[in-house]
């Protein structure tokens, strides 16, 4: 099935085009952070699951078995709440969490056949541990994430949806639908400008750094991308154009960070493209030769989407 179009039909040879391009760069990219061993609650875990995304690779097999390992043992650890993963240059954000057991999580759906009958059964036996921090969303089924959790709401709301599909776990998918369309509804000042003008993913609340702010929304909308891919929602589609092309008029691609989240959603609608450049253009210019871990491990994921976006 076809993802649906946001509002027109999107060019086969533009995504053939950055397929390439970010698969060479993701994977140079992850080449070179492969060399660091990673300590157990570094974002470098997820470099096997990344590389698997980008191509079949044998070695990465009994690595990506040992991340579900390091990602049960934080869930058993942390319960409902968000474990911290740290960046090779010391920094810890809970977002890390989500894109970590994303990466690990779209690898085995993506490579499940591929695996060996060990290596997917270790995998599955971890999921429910590793996913543990993501069920704190059951508390917004019903009411809004407050606004300065809404990005990691979307990502944990990801991460179950993606368990649901290898488990065959129906029963979270309408709690995920749920979750989601409380945590993108439009902010009032927004909204009164009518249903298809440009708006971001939650509101910046008053006294709140732009930079801070700003990081949320790109994180948010890298997970919503993914969503609306998977659950083939036209409806989150065009909110995701919405925040996009709000960012278009408002952002600069690297004021707040040259990590490019969010950098498949600007690709997605052909308006917004232009900023996709420049994120792939300042991650690699501060990456120095190629880009640096976590921008790699965000390149490897747009490959992932754009691949799914013809699936």
């Amino acid at each position: 099935m076809r993802t649906p179009c946001i509002t027109r039909q999107v060019s086969e040879q533009k995504f053939s085009r950055y397929r390439q391009m970010l698969t060479q760069l993701a994977g140079d990219g992850l080449r070179a952070a492969a060399k660091t061993a990673p300590s157990a609650d570094s974002v470098l875990i997820a470099v096997p699951a990344a590389r698997l995304l980008l191509s079949d690779d044998v070695e990465a097999h009994a690595a990506l078995v040992k991340g579900f390992d390091a990602l049960a043992r934080m869930g058993r650890a942390a319960g409902r709440k968000t474990p911290k993963l740290r960046e090779p240059d010391g920094h810890r954000r809970p977002i890390y969490h989500g894109l970590v057991l994303h990466l690990h999580l779209a690898a085995f759906n993506v490579r499940y056949e591929q695996l060996p009958r060990s290596a997917w059964s270790a995998c599955e036996d971890r999921l429910p541990q590793a996913v543990e921090p993501a069920r704190d969303i059951e508390r917004y089924g019903d009411v809004p994430p407050p606004s300065d959790c809404v990005d990691l709401v979307l990502w944990q709301a990801l991460c179950l949806l993606e368990q649901a599909e290898a488990l065959r776990r129906d029963i979270d998918v309408e709690l995920i639908d749920s979750v989601v369309h409380q945590a993108i509804q439009i902010d009032p000042a927004f909204a009164s400008a009518g249903p298809n003008r440009p708006a971001p993913l939650h509101r910046r609340e008053d006294g709140e750094a732009l930079d801070a702010w700003t990081y949320r929304e790109l994180c948010g909308l890298h997970a919503l991308a993914h969503l609306a891919l998977q659950r083939r929602s036209t409806t989150w589609a065009r909110r995701l154009e919405q925040v996009a092309r709000y960012h278009l008029e408002h952002t600069q691609p690297d004021y707040t960070t040259t990590q490019p989240w969010g950098v498949f959603a600007f690709l997605w609608p052909d308006q917004t493209e232009t900023f996709a450049d420049q994120q792939i253009h300042d991650a690699t210019m501060h990456g120095g030769s190629c880009p640096g871990p976590v921008a790699s491990l965000l390149l490897a994921d747009a490959v992932h989407a754009l691949e799914a976006f013809g699936g």
